[in-house]
């Protein structure tokens, strides 16, 4: 599985116009072959700093995304409206752990 996280910065009057492009950019990728999921959010307490967490199948789905006319729309859309160069980091993952269902853990212990 690949992990990506990036870290997107917007101009804070395009604020809006950036989180319309992500949420589309969002369903979208959400669509593709080897999507298992793709989630943007913006980062409390600092306006216009988005967060994007996805995670694929494999290199050959993640490298479909990046090649797609979607993700090319994406970056068109955005790119002028950011303050800087969006940063993300690719994880590759060969095993994934769940910790206890919450139903397993007690609340009441005092830390």
């Amino acid at each position: 599985m690949i992990i990506g996280i990036a870290d997107v910065f917007a101009q804070i009057p395009q604020r809006g116009a950036v989180e319309r492009a992500m949420l589309a950019a969002q369903a979208l990728a959400q669509q593709q072959a080897g999507c298992v999921s793709f989630l943007v959010t913006e980062v409390l307490g600092d306006p216009g700093h988005f967060l994007v967490v996805e995670r694929w199948l494999d290199q050959r789905s993640l490298a479909a995304h990046y090649r797609s006319e979607s993700f090319a729309a994406y970056q068109a859309a955005v790119a002028p409206l950011l303050v800087r160069d969006s940063v993300l980091e690719l994880h590759v993952v060969g095993e994934a752990l769940r910790p206890l269902k919450p139903s397993g853990l007690d609340i009441d212990q005092d830390d």
